[in-house]
This record gives C-alpha cells, sequence and structure tokens, in this order.
C-alpha cells in the first residue's frame, strides 16, 4: 500500500457533531456529516515516529518512504535528522525552503506538520495551503487530504463541490479513500448531481482497493451492496464490466 499522506482513512469514526443525512451502508439509518471546526483532538489525532515515518490515527498522514529515501540535498538531510530526533521546529525551518522551491514530497511532509502542530502551533489553513500546492503538483495523496480538508471544513470552508473535486483526482489515481467519499457524494447528491449509477462505480473500485483503510473498505462493501439494490440488473453488469477493465491514471 502506498504510504505517502494516507491521509483521512478514518475521519468518519470519531467526529461528535454531524448533520443529518442517512450514512451508507446502514439501510438508510440517518447517520450525518460532520459539522466543521473539528479539533485533532475530537478526532484522535496522535502522532507518533516509527521507522523514520510520521504515522497519525485519525486523519492518517504517513510519510512516504521515498521520501526518506531521496537523494540528499541541501537542507532535505538536515531536515530528516532534526526530524528524527524530534527536533520538529528545526526540521521544518530546513524544509520550508525546499517546499517553497516546489519539492511536492516536502510540501505534503510540511503540511502533515501544520496540521498536526509539529516544531510549530497547529495551523489548518497553513495545512490546507501546503497540501494545495502538493495537490496542484499532481499528488494523489496530496489531492486526497485536500478534497478530505473541504469534505469536513478544516482549514478551509466546508464545500463538497471542491472535496468532489479533489477527491475525483485522488480517485482516478487509484486512492480507495476517495473512491470511497466520491460513491458517499454521487449517491446523496452532495456537491454533484445525484447519480447512484456513479456511486456504485466508485463503490465498487473503492471496495476491490489495495490502498484503502480496513474500515474504510468495510464500508465502501455495504455501500457497494446497497447501491446494488437499488440499480436494475443490466446497469450492474455493465458497471462491474468497466470496473473489470478500469485502470488507474498515471501520475503525468
Amino acid at each position: 500500500m502506498g504510504k505517502l499522506l494516507r491521509a483521512c482513512f478514518h475521519l468518519w469514526r470519531g467526529v461528535a457533531r454531524r448533520r443529518n443525512v442517512p450514512r451508507p451502508g446502514t439501510g438508510g439509518v440517518v447517520v450525518p456529516f460532520p459539522e466543521t471546526g473539528k479539533r485533532l483532538s475530537d478526532i484522535g489525532f496522535r502522532p507518533a515516529v516509527s521507522a523514520g515515518c510520521l504515522r497519525l490515527s485519525g486523519l492518517l498522514f504517513a510519510l512516504a518512504l521515498f521520501f526518506w529515501a531521496a537523494p540528499a540535498s541541501a537542507g532535505l538531510e538536515e531536515g530528516k535528522q532534526a526530524y528524527r530526533e524530534g527536533n520538529y521546529a528545526q526540521a521544518l525551518q530546513e524544509f520550508l525552503p525546499l517546499a517553497e522551491a516546489g519539492d511536492i514530497a516536502v510540501q505534503n511532509q510540511v503540511a502533515a506538520m501544520y496540521y498536526t502542530g509539529q516544531g510549530t502551533d497547529q495551523d489548518f489553513d497553513k495545512a490546507a495551503e501546503w497540501f494545495r500546492k502538493a495537490a496542484q503538483g499532481g499528488s494523489p495523496d496530496a489531492q486526497y487530504c485536500l478534497g478530505k480538508l473541504y469534505y469536513y471544513g478544516q482549514g478551509v470552508p466546508q464545500q463538497f463541490p471542491e472535496a468532489a473535486k479533489w477527491l475525483s483526482e485522488a480517485g482516478l489515481a487509484g486512492k480507495g479513500g476517495a473512491q470511497y467519499l466520491l460513491a458517499v457524494l454521487y449517491l446523496y447528491g452532495k456537491g454533484v448531481s445525484q447519480n447512484p449509477v456513479k456511486a456504485y462505480f466508485w463503490a465498487l473500485l473503492a471496495a476491490q482497493c489495495g490502498d484503502i483503510a480496513d474500515e474504510d473498505k468495510t464500508s465502501a462493501i455495504a455501500l457497494r451492496d446497497q447501491i446494488q439494490g437499488m440499480l436494475q440488473q443490466k446497469q450492474i453488469v455493465s458497471i462491474q464490466a468497466m470496473v473489470r477493465d478500469w485502470v488507474p491514471r498515471r501520475k503525468p
């Protein structure tokens, strides 16, 4: 499974206050969308360093192995070393010039550090800013993160059309968590025109994706089965054939 910023895998769970909409995969039981303005502590974020990578529960950011194995460059090795030693403020100072110069992997790392408050005050706005830069640079992981931030309204206004835009980019690149959320958006017409057929397509992809958290995969399977009961058999067969032939979009 790709490990660069596997953002937002478990964010559905643990959000305390939500708006009433049917939750997918529950047979129409009302479980609402989350409201805006949640803090990390509200949704179970706990940073930990393991094997040179930053790992978080809740909205999960994990540094890609290639970030830590990247060729040495001015500031990068110093930043990595400072990070490994727990000197996050120094690490951030080393990373920032590289992020500003356009290094997408470092932009993702800087975004994660602002999101979790490592080496700086926690700042969702700056996290969203850096995820946006990396997303615009073509990082599917950043696109997933940014889409999920719009979905939940952290660091940006809660805007389902923007969420759908970025989640679509990530979903086309094979991010299973993004595919699952797209299925939810299409099923309920949040930020997109309501379309059970498209919802079924994305739910099928998510259900069979390897790059997805276990909890999201379970939800995607339940959602797939729920939507399947809404469709005609010929629609089901057609979409299943499309999914069999589908391949993720490669990075440019």
